[in-house]
């Protein structure tokens, strides 16, 4: 009896033991691989076969951006603020002018006739010392006469258009160009936009958004103004409302009144 008191305790021992023992087929857990295996702070990079990644390629990239990369929780990637900027240090002198804008339209149609890459990179102090005069005389002429070596009646100047609409042009042919010269030449030469603050606002003191500026120069290079008004061209009918015009009398769509006051863009 003794001997089986002590025998079944054994027994019962060696089967819970056994009971509890996992099989080879079961995972081995411990608090530790459960932790790895719901949550990765940082996933691993992989990189596709056949890639390969230069880590001072890499490097030189942030540096020439002036930021910093950083990788968050989810792996998304932050940047830090940019560094310093770097400006150009070219000498002035270097630089070519390609375009200046003054007074509207003077390059496209007072210079019909001249070099327009060379009157853009030109200044008001060419203008003033007539280094394009020649050109914008003939160009004036040729918008009222046709080309100068084919001035005839009917030819492709604009003075018989105007006239067959009752205007008046500046140029009466076959006289001078005197008339004309005196009108525009002022305003082209030299080739700046004048702003007088003692003077009420508007085309040509200085150019609003709303200003008809194309047809007021159309008036003053085109016109008799000792007979037309110089806003013709924006009221043909003359009845003091703008319209019948040449261009439009309004934007599309109303200007904004704060500044930068452009119109909202279409969509």
């Amino acid at each position: 009896m003794k001997t089986l008191k002590l025998t079944l305790p054994l027994v019962t021992l060696a089967g819970f033991v056994l009971a509890g023992c996992p099989s080879d087929d079961a995972p081995i857990e411990t608090e530790a691989s459960t932790a790895e295996s719901t949550t990765t702070d940082n996933p691993p990079t992989t990189t596709p076969p056949g890639t390969t990644v230069d880590p001072d390629t890499s490097a030189g990239t942030a540096e020439m951006t002036g930021t910093t990369a950083g990788t968050t929780a989810d792996g998304s990637t932050t940047e830090t603020e940019p560094g310093p900027f770097v400006f150009d240090e070219t000498p002035y002198e270097d630089y070519v002018r390609v375009d200046r804008k003054g007074f509207p339209a003077v390059n496209t149609g007072l210079n019909l006739l001249g070099d327009k890459d060379a009157y853009n990179q030109a200044s008001p102090v060419d203008d003033a010392q007539l280094t394009f005069g020649m050109e914008i005389f003939q160009s004036l002429e040729t918008l009222h006469l046709g080309d100068p070596a084919n001035q005839v009646p009917d030819n492709t100047g604009l003075d018989d258009d105007l006239a067959a609409f009752g205007l008046e042009p500046c140029i009466p042919p076959p006289s001078p160009a005197d008339t004309c010269d005196d009108q525009g030449g002022p305003f082209a030469i030299p080739d700046v936009l004048v702003l007088d603050l003692d003077e009420p606002s508007g085309f040509p003191n200085g150019r609003r958004f709303v200003d008809p500026a194309i047809d007021i120069i159309f008036a003053v290079l085109l016109l008799d103004l000792d007979s037309h008004d110089v806003s013709t061209f924006v009221d043909l009918d003359q009845d003091g409302t703008p319209g019948p015009s040449l261009n439009p009398t309004e934007n599309d769509v109303e200007y904004s009144a704060e500044f930068p006051y452009l119109a909202p863009a279409h969509e």
